[in-house]
């Protein structure tokens, strides 16, 4: 990727470097000129600014956040904006030499995993490991284990982002700050009151245990309300088949614990949720990770807030 990503740069040096001296684009019409690589990132500023004008989503063809190479276009709409958000993790490794090369030194950059506390990559019991990790259980990336990048999957952490995200944009668009913290304020009030009602759902479930025969991006929400997990893969495996000993640890693990629903996240094919299904009964929902939102979807009224409601009744089910 970082390859792929040297060679575009070479290219799009000079088409920065006149973007930076004032071209317009289609971002420009509000005063406004921010660019988020994934959609949680995006709902977030849209929810302080009050508007999707000026607002740009690089992600926005419900494209896999873990595989995701930028194009041309998105290098240039990156160095010619006032603001960039992205995540910072692993998947974010080629934002560094898009920046080295934006040639807009009054671009402000935000991390959001620099924002929170975060958590590393969670190895569960049972849990299969990619086949090109290290030899040592759970180690990869070199000589650690990663942070775990799906850190909006907190509605904590949302609380948090948005404050912080509020604070810069406020710092970079002034004139507008007032409404901005309003804006803010409202909508921390609402992600708040979610969080509750998560809190007195996982306080009142008969079940504290949820197992996805699937990926398992959910370190930061099981974390929030101390639920206990079992999965197939972790949160950015790029396996997609299971062994027959994951296969087998996940059946016996729902017929153990009688489980009623296994769960997988979107864009998954649910084919080993089918095979754990027909083994034990349980039947199979699926739990949103906000990793698969497109344009279109925005357009249909997905938002952030929308998703994690869902969430909340697909989990009233499976812990009841």
């Amino acid at each position: 990727m970082k390859k792929a990503v040297s060679i575009l740069l070479a290219v799009i040096v000079t088409a920065l470097t006149f973007c930076s001296c004032g071209t317009e684009t289609n971002n420009t019409t509000s005063g406004i000129n921010i660019v988020c690589t994934a959609f949680p990132q995006y709902d977030f500023v849209k929810n302080i600014i009050g508007t999707e004008e000026g607002l740009t989503l690089l992600l926005d063809d419900g494209a896999d956040l873990h595989s995701y190479e930028p194009t041309a276009q998105d290098i240039i709409l990156i160095g010619s904006a006032d603001i960039f958000i992205y995540g910072g993790g692993a998947s974010d490794d080629w934002v560094e030499g898009v920046l080295e090369s934006a040639n807009n030194p009054d671009l402000t950059t935000i991390a959001t995993m620099d924002l929170v506390d975060t958590l590393k990559e969670e190895y569960l019991v049972g849990m299969q490991q990619d086949k090109h990790e290290h030899e040592h259980s759970g180690i990869h990336k070199g000589d650690h284990i990663s942070e775990d990048e799906h850190i909006w999957l907190s509605l904590k952490n949302a609380v948090t982002i948005t404050e912080k995200l509020c604070e810069t944009i406020c710092n970079v668009y002034p004139e507008n700050a007032e409404e901005y913290f309003i804006n803010s304020k409202n909508y921390i009030s609402d992600l708040s009151a979610l969080d509750s009602e998560y809190s007195a759902l996982i306080e009142s479930s008969a079940r504290k245990t949820l197992l996805f025969a699937d990926r398992f991006p959910f370190r930061y929400l099981s974390a929030d309300y101390s639920i206990t997990c079992f999965a197939a893969f972790a949160g950015c495996s790029s396996e997609s088949e299971a062994s027959f000993e994951t296969m087998a640890f996940l059946i016996d693990k729902t017929k153990e614990l009688a489980l009623p629903v296994i769960l997988t996240i979107d864009g998954s094919d649910g084919s080993l949720a089918k095979t754990v299904s027909d083994a034990t009964g349980a039947s199979i929902r699926s739990l949103d990770s906000c990793q698969s939102v497109s344009s279109a979807d925005i357009s249909r009224g997905t938002s952030y807030m929308g998703i994690m409601k869902s969430n909340l009744e697909i989990l009233r089910e499976a812990l009841n």
